[in-house]
């Protein structure tokens, strides 16, 4: 027997494929020739493989499982008023309560320094008088400049 055939014919040697007298020719080339010996156990190293892959059985529950965790993902997004709340309310309620306390400073402000405030109503006061006098009357004294004779 010859290696072309040994090699052409592995895969009916592994299924029993073969008569019982090239079986027996089969096997003794195999034992003669270490090249046809190594390639017939990789080819069988191959097979077993696939066997095993063959019988490895999924698990039946990974179904269920991965619809499980979906569901649980859509009730606690469903379920979650935070980001509304920190999307929408929290820059509305950050803006109001910094107007708040600009208020507040500014009443703390007046309430310190009165005077200024009371300045500004006596600067009003007098800006309405001024109004309703002739510019005769308003000329200010300082700055009268009197012709020497």
């Amino acid at each position: 027997m010859d290696c072309l055939f040994v090699r052409d014919h592995l895969f009916s040697y592994q299924e029993k494929q073969l008569s019982g007298d090239v079986t027996k020719a089969f096997e003794d080339h195999l034992h003669s020739c270490e090249t046809c010996n190594q390639i017939a156990n990789g080819f069988q190293t191959v097979t077993a493989c696939i066997d095993q892959k063959k019988s490895d059985k999924p698990n039946p529950f990974i179904r269920t499982l991965t619809l499980q965790r979906i569901e649980s993902e859509l009730e606690r997004s469903s379920t979650e008023a935070t980001p509304f709340f920190r999307r929408n309310l929290q820059p509305v309620i950050v803006s109001l309560l910094l107007l708040i306390s600009i208020a507040i400073g500014f009443a703390i402000g007046s309430q310190i320094n009165p005077n200024v405030s009371v300045n500004r109503e006596h600067q009003f006061e007098i800006q309405t008088l001024k109004s309703g006098l002739f510019i005769q009357d308003f000329i200010d004294s300082d700055k009268l400049v009197f012709k020497q004779q």
